[in-house]
């Protein structure tokens, strides 16, 4: 039979079990204040593969460059889904030889710089035409041949950036093309000479002309993403030899010659412009990064006949890849719900349908959804590990925040220090590049060499590291 346990000792033994209980709960509090603590308040995207871009690549020589534009020069004037547009002007500056005295040469002038208007409303429009109706019949045919290029301008700096990404959503294909190209007949026998020697016969009278062609340029502009033509630019730069009689209204101009006629030289400039609108529909952005109770405009252009718009003949819906995250309106307003399980790592995929005219037009884009602030400011590397060979070059997968000063007059960035430590210098170098990381891999390396990065921006202090492997390849020698 055992003894009952002393009340002393039964109170000393509540009382550490108690101390126990309080212990474990201040273990637990403070473990999970130091989870909270640690936990990431703000966000970025994961990576993210841009839309392709077009799968021709910018041609780099005449002959490609021909052999393309003008593919898709016939596929935009044959298409049933494309409209086309068309407007001129025209510039009647320039140095003129004109046989008058300083002062009427200077009234002159001006009388050409007024008449610049008038000249150019001389020329047709069309606007909205449908490619496949007779209405874009007016639209003027461009007839260039292989042979009457004379020079094709190509200059990729201006189209890819330095990791060979395009930089802009169109390039253009521009060729220099010789004078006997543009029929001068035409022009002199073509309504608008007319129509210019009618409105100036009150002041003399052309007795015959010539025109000398000292330059026509013709500009293909093609968007990069859906590969097609959206304008053609033909500028022609002409001087205009003519002989003409003055009226006696105002014979005087020519009162030192000893005339009343005389040869002039005008120089004219010309540009037309031709514009095609495919029907469809894209959005304009790769992704974008929302939270909930966003309210945004849908970044989308869809293009469809004018009176179509008007009169709304076309259908438009979206899909939902997680239809609880988000909704749109009938104006294209985009409002953030909730985030899903999946929505700040893999998104929310938002599908666009336009039905028109019998034809279905589709694209999509991504929305990352989540509740932590979207960072701006800091650096990270989007991978764990990263690979080279001696001898290369290559972008690192980095991104690096500064945030946009929005008092500064010029909203530029806040001044930022950005410090790069290599732990073996003589087998990798990185250089920065408008706050993208290139690495140079100088020499293999046993072990992975760790690439660390310091950003110091608004008082705070951002850093993040990369082991990177360096395999075997074309080890780097100083000549110098």
């Amino acid at each position: 039979m055992s003894k009952p346990m002393k009340k002393g000792v039964k109170v000393i033994l509540i009382l550490l079990i108690v101390l126990v209980l309080l212990v474990t709960c201040f273990i637990s509090v403070a473990l999970y204040a130091r989870m909270e603590f640690k936990k990431e308040r703000s966000w970025l995207p994961p990576e993210f593969t841009p839309q392709q871009a077009s799968v021709t690549e910018l041609p780099d020589n005449a002959h490609d460059a021909y052999v393309y534009a003008m593919r898709l020069y016939n596929e935009a004037v044959a298409s049933d889904i494309t409209e086309g547009s068309w407007r001129t002007e025209v510039d009647l500056g320039g140095d003129a030889e004109v046989p008058f005295a300083d002062a009427d040469r200077t009234v002159f002038d001006d009388i050409r710089a007024e008449a610049t208007g008038a000249v150019q409303a001389m020329y047709p429009t069309v606007s909205g035409a449908k490619m496949s109706d007779e209405s874009a019949d007016d639209i003027p045919v461009i007839d260039l041949k292989e042979e009457d290029i004379l020079e094709y301008v190509y200059d990729p700096a201006e189209i890819f950036n330095r990791k060979g990404e395009y930089i802009n959503d169109s390039y253009e294909l521009v060729f220099k093309v010789a004078p006997a190209y543009e029929n001068t007949d035409d022009v002199i026998g073509g309504d608008v000479y007319n129509g210019i020697c009618d409105a100036v016969k009150d002041a003399l009278t052309v007795n015959s002309a010539d025109i000398d062609v000292r330059e026509v340029e013709i500009r293909f502009t093609v968007d990069r993403l859906s590969d097609h033509l959206t304008n053609v630019v033909v500028t022609r730069g002409l001087d205009v030899r003519a002989n003409v009689t003055f009226t006696d209204a105002y014979g005087a101009l020519l009162k030192d010659a000893g005339s009343d006629s005389a040869d002039v030289v005008l120089p004219y400039r010309a540009t037309e412009y031709i514009e095609f609108m495919w029907y469809g529909l894209r959005f304009t952005e790769d992704y974008l990064e929302v939270q909930p109770d966003d309210i945004i405009p849908l970044p989308i252009e869809v293009h469809v006949n004018g009176a179509a718009v008007q009169g709304e003949d076309f259908e438009l819906e979206y899909e939902f890849s997680a239809p609880e995250t988000m909704t749109i309106d009938d104006d294209n307003v985009l409002t953030v719900r909730r985030v899903s399980e999946t929505s700040a790592t893999e998104g929310i995929t938002v599908k666009a349908t336009l039905t028109y005219e019998g034809r279905t037009y589709t694209d999509d884009m991504l929305f990352y959804v989540t509740e932590l602030d979207k960072t701006t400011t800091g650096v990270r590397f989007w991978k764990d590990g990263f690979s080279v060979a001696a001898g290369e070059t290559k972008l690192l997968p980095s991104e690096i925040r500064v945030p946009v000063n929005e008092q500064s007059d010029l909203k530029s960035e806040e001044e930022y220090e950005l410090e790069i430590v290599i732990s073996d210098p003589d087998a990798l170098t990185v250089e920065v590049d408008n706050k993208d990381l290139y690495a140079t891999a100088l020499k293999a390396a046993d072990t992975p060499v760790t690439v660390s990065v310091t950003l110091k921006c608004g008082g705070h202090t951002y850093n993040a590291e990369l082991p990177v492997t360096i395999t075997e390849g074309k080890e780097v020698t100083d000549n110098g």
